[in-house]
């Protein structure tokens, strides 16, 4: 038994005492998310369908009253986790929709979009977990810590799962032009493939596809692009004949980005014909497939067991493969997956066979052994595709890498005919491929395409990394050459390259006629420059080259490029490749005229941009591109060079293993934060009893310590929060974070012993003799300019807010004059109580003075950032809600053309039944919609303020459109039938009673 399975049954075997059943580890919402999580999987794997929110409900409206959002998240990543098979396009579409809504609104962090990544990638763990209950708690637990949003954390989960934190504008230059889905060789279907580019921060994407496309899944793709804001362009490679080579090309439509434009495009009768004079080139691939299947059965299959050691599993049989295979085009790649799978028991179980015999082995006969183990756990798919399925193990097959006359006749046409035959189309750039091709082909094809080759696939990972393009830099040196626009320059290269080939004697008279007309050439790119493509061709699966993605250096922040330092250098690959990058700064007009006021500060120097939108990006120069020089694109995928027995169980398997009974990162809320606390109090009191100055502070200066911090968390969350403007169903405990309170309190008793002992006892009063009786203005200052110092950093280091940090480390100069106050008033309170000695008490109470002054001041900062936190996130929502509300009014102004909205809604229950005859989908979502704004007038921080700035921010006819819509919310017996019949699931009563009690109040709130 190997390592790692003994540490699973160790976990698994561990009954009462195993990590995941120790009261004091895990939260009860981990086990209710594990809990659901699998009922969710459980309930999909017996074929039972997973009901998902409408896509009008907000993530912060009224669902929030019937499912938590990680239950939500996990509903969807089930359904995108899925076989093509499985589940059609809408339903994959519609859970991604809800899985991105969710991830980034349930965020309250400043590292919004990171934080969303790190959840996705939660989530897929603890679904493929299932149903181990012991891996999938600690990651439940994380998620619950993610969604706080703690930059610490943040980072810490993005290193883990191989991310480069990406900035918060998402303007980063992260791109794959070459990339595959399910439908031809690669692994994700094409909703999937989005997300996961979405995940690594790609924001620019082609898809490639062979011969021809599927409608279907070129609308899937560009639907679930536009969902997850990616730019995605649809390529299709076609090869033909250039003398002993097969050239590949791909040709991307451009002005396709919408799925009805692109559907349109390839349903137009000319480019039909195209692509069904293609389509047999499909099919001929199959059969080569199939011929390498039954190649595999009669030799290849014997072979590699005899290397291996392990007997020769049952022969593959066509109808399972092509079964496994699907819609997809099959491929040598999906053979031997498909062949991986089936090997995949005999290997696991010779290794642990050998395994087993190691223990009782030594020296050389453990050495072999270990081999034997080695060669075993390190097969992986690529090695069977390099190795037995291709033209060197197969020589009596015929392969489409040369022309050959048992190809199809199409792949035989000259590459002139092939461009010819696609630009005159559609728009488009046709992209040449650099596989094995000589900077004397690239010539040649530039010349013979007249132009019509717009891109050069300069660099491809998985091709490079495979040895074909050994010719890169200097067919690069060739398209700079005729992008420069100097014909000195040009000849010089042209004349390079053709001394190269000089005893290609068929292609002399070619190269002569180039050398002869070189302006002719470079008038062809004199327009459009030769461009360049940079992808990796990925398919999700290969072990030994690097995953999708790429980014430019340059436009990651600083904490992606110093994290990018500590990785490990063969997981990160710098490639070969360098173009100049620059940044821009674009400022908008704000939409909405501006006050007078603003309009005259515009004309003084320097605030000319004032109540503009600033739009921050980078822009390339992308003709200085070279190949062969220090590079600046960074890839975004690692390689997984797992082996058979570590593909799928060791990682887990040691997670769980590091759970220990013992381990803090896993400890129940309640007592970690117990534990804060008392880590806080315990150097708080013993700083007072070392003082020992006062009997009152020796027994009570900790708790009156941890009370002004205490009552100013309260304070500044109920301010920052609008709780004296609440809504009275909002409790007030519901503004107070207890996690944030613990935190406060432990970094707070930490201070005592450093602003009670070490400034004002040590420094102040010991080595410099100040004290507050000689120069209170000294002692104060001092230990406020240390508090607030102190105070900043651990802000920084907890991720709070940027105006809580920066607020923090100058409030020293407001909290002085208020120490002074306050020292003042003490000093008179002790005097009336007839104290001995009232000055030295108020000097052994300076660091209470100067604590409470400094809090007083930190109420009013701290709570001005939770305020600006809050209204951020109540515009986000407002933003979304406003636009769905929008649209869903467009839908209606369409439907009733001739009538108008505001005086049909006079009436609500005639205008619903009006409305629900020509479009019930309409009507059900306008009720979704004013229930989400209801609840948020209520349930929400700050939303009414910001609801009110939103709406008469807006032109009067969509201020008029909304208000009036609101009148819906009066057809008590409809919603609450519509409820009834499961418009927001099946936990619907809380919802339902809200609405019946707080309908008729929120509308005469708006009247008002």
């Amino acid at each position: 038994m190997s390592v790692e399975n003994k540490a699973c049954r160790a976990i698994a075997n561990a009954g009462k005492f195993s990590p995941h059943r120790a009261p004091w580890l895990f939260d009860p919402q981990d086990h209710q998310l594990v809990r659901l999580v699998n009922d969710f999987a459980a309930a999909r794997a017996s074929n039972k369908p997973l009901s998902q929110p409408d896509p009008a409900l907000h993530p912060s409206g009224i669902i929030e009253l019937t499912s938590e959002p990680g239950l939500r998240m996990a509903r969807a990543v089930i359904i995108l986790l899925e076989s093509l098979e499985a589940g059609g396009p809408h339903e994959r579409l519609h859970a991604l929709r809800r899985l991105h809504d969710e991830v980034l609104y349930a965020v309250h962090s400043p590292l919004q979009k990171n934080t969303a990544r790190v959840l996705i990638q939660l989530m897929k763990d603890l679904v493929r977990s299932c149903p181990h209950a012991h891996m999938q708690l600690p990651l439940a637990h994380e998620f619950h810590q993610a969604v706080r949003g703690t930059p610490r954390i943040i980072r810490k989960l993005l290193r883990r799962y191989h991310l480069l934190e990406m900035p918060e504008a998402w303007n980063q230059q992260a791109f794959d032009h070459h990339v595959h889905d399910a439908n031809t060789k690669g692994r994700k279907n094409p909703t999937h493939l989005v997300m996961d580019a979405w995940v690594k921060g790609i924001r620019f994407l082609t898809v490639i596809y062979y011969n021809t496309v599927d409608p279907e899944a070129a609308s899937e793709l560009l639907r679930a692009a536009r969902i997850m804001g990616i730019s995605v362009r649809i390529g299709i490679e076609f090869r033909a004949c250039l003398r002993d080579k097969m050239v590949e090309f791909t040709w991307v439509p451009l002005n396709t980005d919408s799925p009805k434009a692109f559907i349109d495009l390839l349903r137009r009768p000319d480019i039909a014909a195209v692509l069904a004079a293609y389509a047999p080139v499909n099919t001929w691939t199959q059969q080569h497939v199939l011929h390498l299947l039954r190649a595999w059965n009669q030799k290849h299959a014997q072979q590699l067991a005899q290397q291996l050691g392990v007997d020769v599993p049952s022969p593959l049989q066509e109808d399972a493969f092509l079964a496994y295979v699907g819609q997809r085009q099959p491929s040598s790649l999906h053979l031997a997956e498909y062949i991986f799978s089936q090997w995949v028991p005999h290997i696991r179980q010779a290794s642990t066979y050998l395994r087993k015999k190691m223990e009782t082995q030594t020296g050389a006969e453990y050495a072999a052994t270990l081999g034997g183990v080695t060669r075993l756990e390190a097969l992986v798919p690529d090695t069977i595709r390099a190795v037995w399925l291709g033209p060197e193990a197969n020589a009596d097959l015929v392969f489409p890498q040369k022309p050959h006359k048992d190809l199809p006749e199409i792949l035989l046409r000259k590459p002139e005919a092939l461009l010819e035959s696609l630009t005159a189309l559609h728009p488009c750039q046709m992209v040449l491929n650099l596989a094995g091709l000589t900077p004397q082909d690239v010539l040649e094809l530039l010349w013979r395409g007249k132009g019509r080759i717009t891109h050069l696939e300069l660099f491809n990972l998985r091709e490079w990394t495979s040895g074909q393009l050994d010719h890169a830099a200097s067919i690069n040196k060739l398209q700079r050459a005729i992008n420069e626009g100097s014909i000195l320059r040009l000849k010089q290269v042209v004349r390079q390259i053709v001394r190269e080939g000089r005893e290609d004697l068929e292609r002399q008279p070619v190269f002569q006629a180039i050398l002869n007309h070189l302006p002719r050439l470079q008038e062809y790119y004199s327009t459009l420059r030769l461009g360049s493509r940079i992808g990796t061709d990925s398919t999700s699966r290969s072990h030994h080259t690097h995953g999708m993605g790429l980014v430019f250096i340059e436009t990651l922040p600083p904490q992606a490029r110093t994290a990018m330092c500590r990785e490990d250098k063969e997981q990160r690959l710098i490639l070969p490749v360098h173009t100049d990058i620059y940044s821009f700064e674009q400022h908008h007009e704000p939409q909405y005229p501006q006050p007078w006021w603003i309009r005259i500060l515009r004309r003084l120097p320097g605030l000319g941009q004032m109540g503009c939108h600033s739009v921050r990006g980078w822009g390339l120069e992308k003709k200085t591109t070279t190949v062969g020089q220090d590079g600046n694109l960074v890839t975004l995928g690692g390689v997984d060079a797992r082996g058979i027995n570590t593909e799928n169980a060791s990682t887990n398997c040691k997670a769980a293993a590091e759970t220990s009974l013992w381990n803090p990162a896993y400890i129940n809320s309640d007592v970690i934060n117990t534990l804060k606390i008392i880590a806080g109090f315990l150097p708080a009191q013993w700083a007072f009893w070392y003082v020992g100055s006062w009997w009152v502070l020796t027994w009570f200066g900790a708790l009156l310590w941890f009370a002004i911090t205490a009552v100013r968390n309260v304070a500044q969350s109920m301010v920052g929060g609008g709780a004296f403007s609440r809504s009275m169903l909002l409790p007030w405990n519901r503004y107070v974070s207890w996690s944030r309170m613990a935190d406060s309190l432990l970094y707070t008793g930490i201070s005592v012993p450093l602003l009670e002992v070490v400034v004002r006892l040590w420094l102040l009063e010991n080595l410099l003799d100040i004290t507050v009786q000689d120069n209170a203005v000294m002692v104060y200052t001092v230990i406020a300019l240390v508090n607030s110092i102190y105070i900043s950093g651990h802000n920084i280091f907890r991720g709070l807010p940027k105006e809580a940090v920066i607020g923090n480390l100058f409030r020293s100069a407001l909290s002085i004059p208020l120490s002074m106050l306050l020292g003042q008033a003490l000093l008179q309170c002790f005097i009336l109580m007839h104290l001995p000695d009232p000055m030295v008490l108020l000097q052994n109470c300076a660091a209470i003075v100067s604590k409470c002054s400094s809090d007083i001041v930190a109420a009013v900062i701290e709570g001005f950032a939770d305020r600006n936190h809050y209204l951020r996130m109540r515009q986000s929502d407002y933003d979304s809600k406003f636009a769905q509300i929008f649209k869903n009014l467009a839908k209606q102004e369409l439907l009733f053309p001739h009538r108008s909205l505001a005086k049909m809604l006079q009436s609500p229950r005639e205008f619903w039944n009006q409305l629900g005859k020509k479009d019930a989908l309409v009507a059900r979502q306008a009720l979704e919609h004013m229930l989400d704004m209801m609840y948020m007038w209520y349930f929400k921080p700050r939303a009414r303020q910001v609801f009110w700035q939103r709406i008469n921010a807006i032109p009067a006819e969509e201020k008029q459109g909304i208000l009036a819509l609101h009148s819906l919310l009066r057809l008590e017996h409809e919603i609450t039938t519509q409820l009834l019949q499961g418009l927001l699931g099946k936990d619907f009563s809380r919802a339902l009673t809200f609405y019946l009690q707080k309908h008729h109040e929120y509308l005469q709130e708006l009247k008002k």
